[in-house]
């Protein structure tokens, strides 16, 4: 392994395609689609004012390989991105005006970048997982799973507990964290796999992969797609085969309600913690899941669980209060006319909730 620092001609160097940040399809997209995509983001903007008005600095050095008579970055695609378009604004299909104002406004055009050479791809990808998914630089946690997924071939074991281990050694993290971050991908891979359930406007891009990492954070809403417990899985590549308990139509359903709008452009679950713990609590209750699935709100089904658990609190507190009654008039109490009039009022009462109660129940009940 090299760890001199070589200076290579910008024109050698060449965009990775196979970057964990790029959608999975960019793998045969040229360098002009992945500018394109770069670009969309605001702070390749930034980056490149950065670099025109300051130049490059050394310690920023790409992480490149031998490719051909070229080199491809590994470890930098922003940064040479930026470096691409000062050198060549007419690279800028989007945002031409923006790219041509930081021309303007800037000096620097550096041709000379510093590399770190590598023999092997492989040789960079552990220091990616200390700097993007446990370090400063931290990733989306998409770009997280992505990246995490893409060493399970380089790993000698198919067990996911033993993958987790390895992969939590080899970048500094925690065992149950890969594993999460690992199922979330196969999950997502599922959901692409099937065209994302031709939900208008949804795609790579589009997809918030946190929802699904969030989501298995939470007993009932993991229930409800099949997977009892993560620790339970022993090998990713079942999850979603005859071979496990995944529940795919339960799973296109929470992705529907995810991300497909409606005329209003609001998506019955927006994917926070409020909202997440909220549908937590509703797939509780199969009476509450199922009036949900008709079309009853998330805060109206929400609001049916909060009656629920008040009215059994309710007739627990009445219950103990009867009793202690009950125990006292044993004693020389004597009831007054009032007491009697109350009496027959909780009777009364008592007989509406039983006929509101037997209108829900199979079997009637005396009182």
């Amino acid at each position: 392994m090299k760890q001199q620092i070589d200076f290579i001609r910008l024109d050698k160097l060449k965009l990775d395609n196979e970057n964990p940040r790029l959608p999975s399809d960019f793998c045969n997209k040229s360098e002009g689609d992945i500018i394109k995509w770069m670009l969309e983001d605001e702070s390749i903007i930034e980056l490149m004012l950065a670099i025109g008005q300051h130049d490059f600095f050394i310690g920023e050095a790409l992480l490149v390989v031998k490719s051909g008579n070229n080199f491809t970055v590994v470890e930098g695609n922003r940064r040479l991105t930026s470096l691409k378009l000062l050198s060549d604004p007419s690279l800028a299909t989007i945002r031409e005006s923006r790219v041509a104002q930081v021309l303007a406004d800037t000096t620097k055009r550096p041709d000379s970048i510093p590399c770190i050479v590598f023999d092997d791809k492989t040789q960079i990808m552990q220091y990616l997982g200390y700097r993007h998914v446990t370090g400063i630089k931290s990733w989306s946690v998409a770009s997280k799973a992505k990246y995490l997924h893409s060493l399970l071939p380089t790993l000698a074991s198919q067990a996911l507990k033993e993958q987790s281990l390895e992969l939590a050694k080899k970048i500094g993290s925690r065992s149950d964290y890969v594993k999460k971050l690992l199922v979330g991908y196969k999950i997502y891979e599922i959901i692409k796999d099937n065209g994302f359930y031709k939900i208008p406007q949804l795609n790579e891009t589009t997809f918030y992969f946190n929802y699904i990492t969030a989501s298995l954070q939470r007993t009932n809403i993991r229930k409800f797609i099949g997977i009892d417990e993560i620790p339970n899985i022993n090998n990713l590549e079942n999850l979603g085969t005859s071979k496990d308990n995944l529940n795919k139509d339960n799973l296109k359903t929470l992705i529907d309600w995810f991300f497909r709008k409606n005329e209003q452009n609001k998506s019955r679950v927006l994917g926070n913690n409020d909202n997440l713990t909220k549908l937590d609590e509703i797939l509780s209750n199969q009476e509450i899941t199922n009036k949900f699935i008709d079309g009853l709100s998330l805060k109206e089904s929400y609001d049916l669980t909060s009656n629920s658990d008040s009215i059994s609190q309710g007739l627990n507190k009445s219950l103990k209060e009867l009793i202690k009654i009950r125990e006292h008039s044993y004693e020389s109490y004597i009831y007054n006319a009032e007491d009697i009039d109350t009496l027959k009022k909780i009777v009364s009462l008592c007989r509406d909730i039983k006929s509101l109660a037997e209108g829900k129940k199979a079997e009637p009940w005396e009182l």
